[in-house]
């Protein structure tokens, strides 16, 4: 992809490129890092949303994410934060979906034509599995490729295996259990520390031993997991200046950053760091003590189900939940987890109130969109230390335990014997629950080994050879192959994310919007698609995916009308903008 775009641009004849590729878990550092924005380069990345329309805009265009997941070229725009707030964010909005929808309209088409990001293609999510799998079938983002297909009651998804039958027609009926099931991911986990972690392999194996309050549905429909029921209990008509009275000065680095140890849970709408010495912030002490108030935007119990047991033993309580948020704090993930979050607080054993800044049209999914921890572990590590290669075991409360990992090459993981839904059954753990009676009251398949395998050629060999039963992530190329080879089935969902470029505004010529129009009028998406992704992906005429366009526009087809064009592979248009900035730089044309 990257080297086609190079290529359109150097045949402009006003451009020399250069591609430098990375080990994933390298490029990942290289591009997470506040200083990468000053060094003029154009980052190749793809981003993962999730059902909410903002995951798909606020991470890599709000200031607040500089430095953390995604905003990797220092975009800062007040206006533009100020727009993607107010799509998520108070009482309007969390009350009339159509004013939200209409909100982030207005956003897509602000980043259509200010060009700070130039959206390539949406994804298809595709895995290939041997015959011997039954059952499995896609999540529409990678973190849930293996965790979601083995079993899924939200969906009435489960996966087995049977070397005695091809799998592609069998049903419930003819489900058998046990066994291994080998599959091969493309690069080494980074991370086994949920929020300390921000890459996809690492979400993918974690999601095999952890679990969170609510679960999703393919359709992004929320419901209770660890937590029995929940309710929202109160929403108030708020905004972030309500907390001014709970809040602290604290001092500004020369970068613009906060100069604090602890999490901000907010900062002063009114305070700037990048221009303020000194900047007004609630902290995590403040923001407990506001909502005991009654100063909050939203307030949701959450009632957790007795006798779920961790992997170490122990049982699941209030008290873990609520070290879980605070472990949160300061963490890869923290910007997207205290954009909404307040507090977290402990009713009772079993009862956790979870408290939003301000009214948010997303808080039924995002606020209690974490990964809950076990308090006894997170009080025994340093942040971050939950990895085996620092000597910790992951524990969590997951269908699956941790047995070994071996870096680099392999991790293997086996079944829980306390899993929770296995003890009490499917439809006697979950209400909502209403699928056929042969369901199984957990995942089937005894054990599940994730090998390592970089090379694209030597995972697709593994598979034909029967060393591993699926993988993802696999070439185009090689998908056609395997769809059209006897023995496979290939997997294929539309995804939610895309891939991008990002230009380096705060490095000349980048912070001209023409060379931007340029540049982006230079990629060749169709020609991307068609020729690097054999067709298993679609042009990104605008920076939605199909999963986020029913909270996130009003006519999607209008949206593509009206920001498509912009976007368009357009050399002519593209040459003129070069020989316009070419003249007032006193350049030859």
């Amino acid at each position: 992809m990257v080297e086609l775009i190079a290529e359109s641009l150097q045949q402009t004849g006003y451009f020399e490129t250069e591609v430098e590729t990375y080990e994933w878990n390298a490029y990942l550092d290289r591009v997470i890092n506040p200083a990468y924005q000053d060094n003029g380069y154009l980052p190749a990345i793809g981003l993962s949303g999730t059902f909410n329309p903002h995951s798909f805009c606020n991470p890599i265009h709000n200031s607040a994410n500089v430095g953390a997941c995604c905003n990797l070229t220092g975009i800062a725009d007040p206006e533009l934060d100020e727009l993607l707030d107010s799509a998520r964010y108070g009482i309007e909005v969390a009350e009339d979906s159509r004013l939200r929808a209409e909100t982030y309209d207005e956003i897509w088409r602000t980043l259509a034509e200010e060009r700070y990001t130039s959206f390539v293609h949406f994804g298809v999510e595709t895995a290939v599995s041997n015959a011997d799998l039954h059952g499995f079938a896609m999540w529409p983002f990678p973190e849930g490729v293996f965790s979601y297909g083995l079993f899924s009651p939200q969906d009435e998804q489960v996966a087995w295996i049977d070397g005695e039958r091809p799998a592609g027609d069998s049903d419930l009926a003819d489900l058998t259990t046990g066994g291994t099931l080998t599959a091969a991911v493309s690069t080494n986990p980074d991370s086994f520390d949920p929020p300390h972690s921000s890459d996809t392999t690492s979400t993918i194996v974690q999601n095999l031993l952890f679990e969170a309050l609510v679960a999703n549905d393919a359709e992004g429909n929320v419901y209770p997991w660890l937590a029995e029921r929940y309710e929202l209990r109160d929403v108030r008509d708020v905004d972030r200046t309500v907390y001014e009275e709970y809040m602290r000065p604290a001092g500004t680095t020369a970068e613009g950053a906060v100069d604090v140890d602890e999490q901000v849970i907010v900062r002063h709408p009114e305070d700037d760091p990048a221009a303020d010495d000194e900047v007004r912030v609630l902290l995590p002490e403040d923001a407990r003590e506001a909502a005991a108030d009654g100063t909050y935007g939203m307030w949701f119990r959450y009632e957790l189900r007795e006798g779920v047991e961790f992997h170490g033993g122990g049982e699941l309580t209030a008290e873990d939940v609520v070290a879980s948020y605070e472990y949160y704090e300061n963490s890869a993930t923290a910007p997207q987890t205290f954009d909404s979050v307040l507090a977290a607080v402990a009713v009772d054993e079993y009862v956790v109130d979870v408290y939003a800044q301000v009214p948010d049209a997303e808080a039924e999914r995002e606020l209690p969109g974490i990964s809950v921890l076990s308090a006894d572990q997170i009080a025994d590590v340093e942040k971050g230390g939950i990895d085996p290669r620092e000597g910790v075991t992951p524990v969590g409360t997951g269908p699956y335990e941790f047995d070994e990992f071996v870096d680099e090459e392999y991790l293997e993981v086996s079944k829980f014997d306390g899993y929770w839904v296995e003890s009490r059954g499917v439809t006697d753990a979950f209400e909502w629950f209403d699928g056929p009676d042969s369901f199984p009251d957990g995942p089937v398949i005894d054990a599940v080994e994730v090998e390592v395998v970089p090379d694209d050629a030597t995972r697709a060999g593994a598979l034909r050879s029967g060393e591993i039963d699926l993988t993802y992530d696999v070439a185009t190329a090689t998908l056609e192959d395997f769809d059209d080879a006897d023995g496979f089935l290939v997997h294929a969902v539309e995804a939610g994310g895309y891939d991008y470029l990002q230009y380096p505004l705060n490095v000349e010529p980048w912070d001209d919007p023409r060379l931007r129009e340029a540049v982006n009028h230079l990629i060749p998406r169709q020609r991307i698609v068609d020729n690097v992704l054999n067709g298993w992906a679609e042009p990104a005429w605008t920076p939605i995916p199909r999963i986020a366009r029913g909270a996130g526009t009003t006519d999607y087809e209008a949206l593509e009308d009206a920001v498509g064009p912009l976007n368009e592979y357009d050399v002519e248009r593209a040459e003129a903008l070069l020989d316009e900035m070419a003249a007032e730089y006193d350049e030859p044309s």
